[in-house]
């Protein structure tokens, strides 16, 4: 009934790809909203953490469905892209990277590129 084998996923790599990027990008700028966390007026590392996190679960998800280490580099882009979207300055002034968020900000853009990028760092004949 089928004319020959099908390509190797293709529709479905398509498919993994834009969901990485929509859940992606919902998740990150979710965890970009914790940045602000104080404890005891302090800021305390709960944005970083979860976003580390959030990436990395989601980067190792995608790449196992899309048997491709693409899903990584899109999270990695849409990591990017709502760093430079937080750290943006409105007609009213910041966005949502204040001052005093600064360096919790670095931060999190770090955690998130790395979680991202986590499946990356497998050797492709390895486990």
């Amino acid at each position: 009934m089928t004319d020959g084998p099908r390509h190797a996923g293709a529709p479905g790599a398509r498919g993994v790809l834009g969901a990485t990027l929509v859940v992606g990008l919902i998740l990150d700028l979710f965890c970009l909203l914790f940045l602000p966390v104080r404890l005891g007026g302090h800021l305390i590392p709960f944005a970083p953490i979860l976003v580390l996190i959030v990436n990395a679960v989601i980067s190792r998800v995608a790449t196992s469905y899309a048997h491709s280490r693409s899903p990584a580099t899109v999270l990695m882009g849409v990591a990017i892209l709502v760093a430079f979207g937080g750290a943006s300055r409105g007609p009213g002034g910041d966005l949502l990277v204040t001052r005093d968020l600064e360096g919790m900000f670095f931060l999190f853009v770090l955690t998130a590129c790395l979680g991202a990028a986590l499946p990356l760092f497998r050797r492709r004949g390895g486990a």
